[in-house]
């Protein structure tokens, strides 16, 4: 589903604008309508399911606007911290401490 458009939205406030002029044999005042807004804003506001929706919705922009980069970045640091920590522990069952230790201390230098 596409978001409407300012036409869109407007055609819509015209139609139920119209309908309840049909309805009532009169047509809103300004202050009518603004109040009805309001009131439409607070109850959409303060439904859990529209923050849960909105939150859900910009967790999955995110992810897909910097999913690519960021994740595959993190994926990238995860993966060579993993390797570090492999040698280091083979280093560790073949030479101890003090071939950990040398390894540790020859690539601060290098």
């Amino acid at each position: 589903m596409t978001d409407p458009s300012a036409a869109d939205i407007l055609r819509e406030v015209m139609r139920l604008q119209d309908q309840v002029t049909d309805d009532r044999g009169e047509a809103l005042h300004a202050d009518q309508l603004s109040a009805a807004v309001r009131d439409g804003i607070r109850a959409a506001v303060s439904d859990p399911e529209l923050w849960a929706a909105a939150t859900a919705a910009i967790q999955k922009k995110a992810a897909s606007e910097a999913g690519g980069w960021l994740f595959g970045g993190l994926r990238t640091i995860v993966s060579r911290i993993a390797w570090v920590c492999v040698i280091g522990m083979a280093v560790y069952l073949v030479g101890g401490w003090g071939a950990l230790a040398a390894l540790v201390k020859g690539s601060a230098h290098g």
